[in-house]
């Protein structure tokens, strides 16, 4: 099952880039790789974010379920 995380449900307030992965772990490795690219955070500060907030994280993130139109 892939799982989502999109900035802007994290806190983000303009950015609205989706972060994908298929397990919780390369899920959040994605979305490191996104917030020290696009947003400047370093190793430091982005591991006291995902401290910090945790909880939040785990609320906002979803699962993505494709769903066939011809399974019953």
């Amino acid at each position: 099952m892939t799982l989502s995380l999109n900035c802007k449900d994290a806190g983000d307030p303009v950015c609205t880039h989706t972060m994908t992965g298929e397990t919780e772990e390369e899920l959040l490795a994605n979305a490191k790789k996104h917030g020290m690219e696009i947003h400047g955070y370093t190793e430091e500060n982005w591991n006291e974010e995902i401290s910090k907030n945790k909880d939040h994280s785990r609320e906002v993130i979803k699962s993505l379920s494709f769903s066939s139109p011809f399974s019953y």
